[in-house]
């Protein structure tokens, strides 16, 4: 049961990841990542390792948005 949550879990937190800019505000996004991602861990559906390389792959995102914004880069 648990793995089954885990994938599905796992298969929006990606999906949500994979939307484009002209479908979400890349802060957005950032910020739904990271919540998804707390909430996988406090379900222990994911462990702290797995927790951090998500949270790395989301701020790796919005800092190429930030990037190909203008912002700092």
């Amino acid at each position: 049961m648990k793995e089954a949550q885990r994938r599905l879990a796992m298969t929006a937190w990606r999906q949500l990841f994979t939307l484009s800019e002209k479908q979400i505000d890349p802060e957005d996004k950032y910020f739904r990542l990271l919540r998804r991602a707390d909430d996988m861990e406090r379900a222990d559906l994911i462990t702290s390792d797995e927790w951090r390389k998500l949270v790395q792959q989301a701020g790796m995102l919005l800092s190429s948005t930030a990037e190909c914004m203008g912002g700092a880069g």
